[in-house]
């Protein structure tokens, strides 16, 4: 089975794209590759649910089934290039808006990381749904590969437990962030 890409609410790509064209027809985009970007080559590819697991998540052992959901991404490209992600976030009224264009890090090394879990032999076996979850407070994010069966995490680039882009077993993965959090958070 190939990584599913899960659905997104019906309205979000709508939204999505439709203030991606608006930011490339009023030359509004603030960085370097979406300016530089040919405006009628500019995509959506990718969507994935962003998730967030909090500080005290990880310190008191909590598992992936405490991340909540908090919005949507998608990789922006710029005819096959990868150059950006696009982001919603959950509005009062439970739908989705657009909350942010970002380039960097995170955006390459998705990527990348995609390239290495679309080869894992674990694929094979069970469906996994592609996810985003996101630490805040030990600035980390990771592509989440969900399955009923099991969890697969990839670290991205710069992650301070190192691994980028390597998966890891959702335990195995936690545990050393949660050694992480140890070691960083003053004492009680």
């Amino acid at each position: 089975m190939p990584l599913h890409l899960p659905d997104p609410p019906s309205e979000v790509p709508d939204k999505v794209k439709g203030k991606l064209r608006a930011f490339a027809d009023g030359a509004k985009f603030s960085t370097k590759a979406l300016r530089g970007a040919a405006k009628d080559q500019l995509d959506l590819s990718t969507p994935h649910q962003i998730f967030t697991l909090g500080l005290d998540d990880i310190t008191t052992g909590s598992g992936l089934e405490a991340a909540r959901p908090v919005g949507w991404r998608y990789l922006v490209v710029d005819g096959t290039q990868i150059i950006a992600s696009a982001e919603t976030t959950l509005a009062p009224d439970g739908t989705q808006e657009m909350a942010r264009f970002t380039e960097g890090p995170f955006v390459l090394a998705t990527d990348k990381a995609l390239k290495v879990v679309r080869k894992l032999p674990q694929l094979a076996a069970a469906g996994f749904d592609l996810r985003l979850l996101r630490i805040p407070a030990l600035y980390v994010m990771a592509l989440w590969l969900h399955s009923p069966i099991t969890d697969i995490l990839a670290p991205l680039e710069p992650s301070p437990i190192g691994k980028e882009g390597k998966p890891i077993l959702a335990a195995q993965f936690l545990a050393e962030l949660a050694q992480l959090a140890r070691a960083t958070s003053p004492p009680p």
